[in-house]
């Protein structure tokens, strides 16, 4: 321990050290003594504590941004363009089911922040244009967005998770714009993605065994992109591999945090990051198809990630956070609570208590 400020030093996954807090090893010590201990509580409750965790993510960025996580060697990161581009579609309907005035002006400056930034033409900048310029009505938010997108026309992306992003953005945009080229390029890329796919439903990218949290964006992007061009050959495959993870759940909602071509686990580890968001995959497949399998799932995977929430932790960076991983020093994302696990798992909840989607097509698809 060194000293009267509650830091110890630690040697990290990664061999390298760093000052821990001593609540940060009593997370390792809870992990040990088993997983998925905490009271679960209704969606509402969780929703809250989740936003209260993304409101003090964004308050120690700089500029209006987000920071996109939290380590427990280096403490919080960076502001990153990207995560605040996702959080956007997030905040706006938080602010309605909680009642939180004060989160509009959370979206202005995130807004703010992505047009600062106007040499990074991401997939995800520009779909936090467009969410900021459907819940602000920015013009400037739009044109930028459109910019933006015809930037990634022609980028060649190898990973299918990448693919699948970019197709979706430059769907969304396309739609926005009234462009076939942008169109056409989204459909390039959900090409690419259909390509990677195993016949099992697998898919194939760049790092193998193919993470949870892999799978899950790559779904999530490709199931969202399909919406917006009327592909129902993406939807069809996007349904097969979430059928088989929604199968390789296990009864409380445990899931691995890797798996290998034909759903081999690969992975003692739960990531919580993947889970969240496979969570929203499954609940946007029930709004599409109104199955009941997929209510199953999500319900299963929903009330898993609950049981991991310490929302007592006297810690207020701990407190309603949700390690990317379970335990919490397993897997490449070890040791990190991350502003992308808490963004997904708000959404699963509001969509699933509201019956939402999010982003909600049926609004934001132009009328033209």
């Amino acid at each position: 321990m060194n000293g009267a400020n509650g830091t110890v030093t630690a040697v990290t996954h990664s061999g390298r050290a760093g000052l821990w807090r001593v609540s940060t090893l009593r997370q390792v010590v809870h992990d040990m003594l088993g997983e998925a201990r905490q009271p679960e509580q209704d969606h509402r409750s969780h929703l809250r504590a989740s936003v209260e965790w993304l409101v003090q993510a964004q308050e120690v960025a700089r500029a209006g941004g987000v920071s996109s996580g939290w380590s427990f060697g280096s403490g919080w990161a960076d502001s990153d363009p990207d995560t605040g581009g996702r959080l956007i579609e997030t905040l706006a309907p938080a602010a309605l089911y909680l009642g939180w005035p004060h989160l509009p002006a959370r979206i202005g400056a995130l807004r703010d922040s992505l047009l600062v930034a106007r040499d990074a033409a991401t997939p995800d900048r520009v779909l936090g244009l467009l969410a900021a310029h459907v819940q602000l009505n920015c013009q400037d938010s739009l044109d930028q967005a459109l910019a933006d997108a015809r930037r990634l026309v022609e980028t060649r992306y190898e990973s299918a998770g990448h693919a699948a992003l970019a197709g979706r953005a430059l769907a969304v945009a396309g739609r926005f714009a009234g462009e076939p080229a942008l169109l056409a390029a989204a459909r390039r890329q959900l090409a690419v993605v259909r390509a990677r796919q195993t016949p099992c439903g697998w898919f194939a990218d760049q790092a193998q065994p193919a993470s949870t949290l892999a799978l899950a964006a790559t779904l999530h992007d490709l199931l969202e992109a399909s919406v917006w061009l009327d592909d129902a050959e993406s939807r069809t495959q996007v349904g097969r591999a979430a059928l088989a993870l929604a199968r390789q759940l296990t009864g409380e909602g445990r899931l691995a945090g890797a798996y290998d071509d034909g759903w081999v686990p690969a992975a003692r580890h739960v990531c919580l990051a993947g889970l969240a968001r496979l969570t929203c995959v499954w609940i946007r497949l029930a709004q599409i198809e109104g199955e009941v399998p997929w209510r199953d799932a999500a319900w299963r995977g929903l009330a898993w990630i609950k049981r991991n929430q310490r929302m007592l932790d006297d810690d207020p960076v701990l407190r309603n956070g949700l390690p990317s991983t379970v335990p919490s020093w397993a897997g490449p994302r070890a040791f990190r609570l991350e502003t992308l696990t808490m963004k997904y798992f708000a959404d699963a909840l509001m969509m699933d208590m509201a019956g939402i989607a999010i982003p909600p097509p049926e609004q934001t698809r132009p009328t033209r």
